[in-house]
């Protein structure tokens, strides 16, 4: 278990520091990890495959290379987890879908290529939402993902394999996707960080579309600065550092009148201390006339339309296994016509508009993640979990959720900092800012 806690707890960069100066084979990494996987997966459910073999072939691969001389990646014999809407070569994506169950890409999505580039493992392909479309990960085909914080609690989604296999330790950072705030939502409910780039930062080849025009890969990872090292290693070139600030100067913006739970409040307030305490100019604002539920509601219009095109297929098949609450959104999606369509369009274009106002006078946006903390899956799902977050998708604008500490009822509080589109850096800067004054606050990884 002290291996385990030594690993583990080192988190992205601290491994792969550890594997690059031999003081911890990339073997040694990812055996802990796997070990953990088949000590703890089947509680939380938040694999669906898992790449043993390939995965130690990997990392034998690494440490042939270290022993040989050879230069190794900035990402070097860290073991990561993939949402199964990305392709892994030699994996199946379903997609969190009955119907794709088996499914065979014949290469890696980009991104997932790139962190192998960068000599990061992956271990396999972890549980979502059906076709990404929800926020609970209660998923009717391959199971429910459980919150490593409470067993009977979402973990969110529709990321949530993704977030709870971070949270408890199963892997050291994970691939997910975000249309309306998938990969924040369960980083907020699992009590770790959980990173959306500027729209087009990452490219999205081999990525299971939901909705075209708002999907984004994103990071999830223990901390923000293990998100930072995950984004260095997959961003396009020259993505994500445009028009960036140093962090003493910037300007932050509280964003005041959201109707939150009080602890939710509190870890603002205590997350706007931290950024005053690290210089930054800080003071309220409000959304100056954009309405968060307006603007996920067409969000979640524009999925459900886009979504009904990509699954075309399936939808036109009443034997193709997708569940009834699906097949229900994509036909209402489907069944709206072009007007309809454009007014929801011109929401978001008008919420891109007043979000680039805003930053004309503040260089960070300040919220919540979520307006609760995670719930038991015997409760309704709030239709609110996305008004936070839905606005950076609507706005293509970098955002990151960081943990802020756990409610008195021992969940995790998370709390979102946004910045105008190209200036990734600075709120990943600010996130790390924020952690080393609050103090980390480490989920509950499991065992150790």
């Amino acid at each position: 278990m002290s291996e385990d806690r030594a690993i583990v707890g080192a988190g992205v960069v601290g491994l792969a520091a550890a594997v690059r100066s031999g003081h911890v084979s990339a073997r040694d990494a990812v055996d802990c990890y796997l070990e953990r996987i088949a000590r703890h997966g089947s509680q939380l459910n938040a694999f669906l495959a898992v790449s043993e073999a390939a995965a130690r072939d990997a990392a034998e691969a690494l440490d042939r290379r270290r022993r040989e001389g050879s230069a190794l990646g900035a990402l070097a014999g860290v073991p990561f987890a993939v949402k199964d809407n990305l392709d892994v070569a030699g994996l199946p994506t379903s997609a969190g879908m009955a119907a794709l169950r088996g499914t065979m890409p014949e290469r890696d999505a980009v991104a997932v290529l790139r962190l192998r580039s960068a000599g990061a493992v992956p271990l396999g392909k972890t549980n979502m939402d059906e076709a990404a479309f929800g926020a609970t990960n209660d998923n009717p085909h391959f199971g429910r993902c459980r919150n490593p914080h409470r067993l009977e609690f979402t973990p969110g989604g529709s990321s949530g394999g993704s977030a709870a296999a971070v949270a408890a330790g199963l892997a050291a950072a994970a691939l997910g996707s975000d249309t309306l705030g998938s990969v924040r939502i369960p980083a907020s409910y699992c009590g770790c960080a959980g990173f959306k780039p500027t729209r087009g930062s990452i490219p999205t080849a081999g990525l299971m579309p939901l909705s075209v025009s708002l999907d984004e890969i994103g990071v999830l990872a223990r901390s923000v600065g293990d998100c930072a090292a995950v984004f260095e290693a997959i961003r396009d070139a020259g993505a994500g550092t445009v028009g960036s600030r140093a962090l003493a100067s910037a300007r932050i913006g509280i964003v005041t009148g959201l109707d939150v739970a009080p602890e939710i409040a509190a870890a603002i307030a205590r997350t706007a201390a931290a950024l005053a305490a690290s210089g930054c100019a800080v003071s309220d604002c409000d959304l100056a006339g954009i309405d968060p539920g307006r603007v996920r509601r067409a969000g979640l219009l524009i999925a459900e339309a886009e979504g009904a095109r990509v699954h075309a297929r399936l939808l036109s098949d009443p034997a193709s296994g997708i569940s009834q609450s699906l097949r229900e959104a994509l036909a209402y999606g489907a069944a709206q016509g072009p007007e309809r369509i454009a007014q929801a369009r011109a929401v978001l274009h008008e919420a891109r508009l007043g979000l680039d106002a805003l930053f004309a006078s503040v260089d960070l946006l300040l919220l919540p993640t979520t307006p609760q903390t995670a719930f038991a899956f015997t409760s309704p799902a709030p239709s609110s979990q996305a008004d936070f977050t839905a606005l950076a998708n609507a706005g293509g604008m970098p955002a990151l959720s960081l943990a802020a500490g756990l409610s008195s009822a021992g969940l995790p509080l998370g709390v979102q900092l946004v910045a105008a589109r190209g200036a990734d850096a600075l709120v990943l800067e600010a996130g790390q800012a924020c952690e080393a004054v609050l103090g980390f606050f480490p989920p509950p990884m499991l065992g150790v």
